[in-house]
């Protein structure tokens, strides 16, 4: 090497080590931005984003802990949108997914408060990242539930109506778009009423889990007692919500109960859909109906020439109704006596929900009761939203 490169290479090698000799005793830019700066910039990024950032170093683990509170109320004001700030979207023609706007569900779940030394004030009651992140997954159990519910719904109706069949089979143009559209305007209707399903089952298990819990689990009166009591709170104050919620429900278990054929005769099918709803709050149902598009995903590669074909003997279907079997066995566990053989013969859809929404739409006079507006579909053919206590007459 010539001597000309020798002295450049000394040159800049002494320039770095100056360098980073005053890098050293210079503050981190994470250390020099005010709090409201990094309040700013956090609250703008993903949860996950926010809990890989205070991985990164002590500093900003430190400054992240101390302005949880403070990110937490931030990052869920940009995500609840008021009137104005939806109208201002539509305008400009930005659309807007559900799971943007976490306003509905973090009013129907506000946080729980902290525990607090008496005289102290509630004002950031248990804002967290923690807080956020079950706000995000109730949603997003919401949005995944509503849509395959409706998608399997909407596609019975084509497959099976009288009037909606012909018209569908003979279409060729506007197939993609009656179906979409359905699903769309369905999905939207049953958002909400899943949310207060989610709630309602999550407030009854937290009822049952305390030191009574065995007695609650084996006294069914004891059991529908307790979910009456929520029923009769916010809410479930607004008599609606519980029929709107009545009208979901029915249509979620029959159809799950219509999936799980043949492998769960009708006859034992009602055991497992309530052993479902009892050991989760929604998830389950919706790994049971991922596992049914991922096969129909498989049988729409075959038949397009993909893949190495379908094993038409197993499937993603067959392996969840295979693995429920594990909630049996921690719902057994649960009880204080009892055999799987008495637990499957006994458990029925009235341990959870229904029995308990009878008993309080009947306090309050709302048997019967009128159905929802139809869900139009196809050239006059709608799918009806209602249940065994509407006052179906008009329908």
């Amino acid at each position: 090497m010539s001597p000309f490169f020798d002295r450049l290479r000394t040159a800049v090698s002494r320039r770095a080590k100056h360098a980073s000799f005053l890098l050293v005793h210079k503050p981190s830019i994470w250390k020099r931005i005010p709090d409201n700066v990094l309040v700013f910039i956090t609250a703008f990024t993903e949860l996950e984003d926010i809990v890989s950032l205070a991985l990164t170093c002590r500093l900003l683990h430190h400054r992240i802990g101390n302005n949880e509170c403070a990110i937490a109320h931030a990052f869920l004001n940009l995500h609840t949108r008021n009137r104005v700030l939806e109208d201002y979207y539509v305008d400009s023609g930005v659309e807007l997914s559900p799971g943007d706007d976490l306003t509905f569900i973090s009013e129907l779940f506000p946080p729980p408060p902290p525990e607090y030394a008496a005289g102290q004030s509630h004002d950031d009651a248990g804002y967290s990242l923690g807080y956020l992140a079950d706000l995000k997954r109730c949603w997003s159990t919401c949005i995944w539930l509503s849509y395959h519910l409706a998608d399997h719904v909407v596609r019975h109706h084509l497959e099976t109506d009288s009037v909606a069949r012909p018209l569908w089979s003979a279409s060729k143009t506007e197939k993609e778009y009656v179906y979409s559209k359905a699903v769309e305007t369905l999905q939207s209707r049953l958002l909400h009423p899943l949310a207060y399903a989610i709630f309602f089952l999550e407030n009854t298990s937290h009822d049952s889990s305390d030191s009574n819990s065995s007695k609650h689990v084996n006294d069914h009166s004891a059991s529908i007692e307790i979910q009456q009591s929520v029923l009769q709170g916010p809410p479930f104050n607004n008599t609606w919500n519980i029929i709107l919620t009545e009208h979901c429900l029915q249509l979620l278990c029959s159809t799950v109960r219509r999936l799980m054929s043949p492998e769960f005769g009708h006859s034992t099918s009602e055991s497992w859909v309530s052993l479902l709803l009892l050991n989760s709050t929604m998830e389950r149902l919706v790994e049971f109906f991922s596992a049914i598009a991922k096969d129909d995903g498989k049988k729409l590669a075959t038949s397009h020439g993909h893949g190495h074909g379908h094993n038409s003997t197993w499937s993603a279907r067959r392996e969840f109704l295979w693995q429920m079997r594990e909630d049996l066995g921690h719902h057994i566990a649960s009880m204080s006596k009892g055999s799987a053989k008495d637990t499957e013969n006994t458990l029925t859809l009235d341990h959870v929900w229904f029995k308990a929404a009878y008993q309080e739409m009947a306090r309050r006079g709302a048997i019967p009761h009128s159905p929802e507006e139809l869900v139009p579909v196809l050239h006059g053919s709608a799918v009806k939203l209602n249940c065994a206590y509407c006052d179906d007459d008009d329908g």
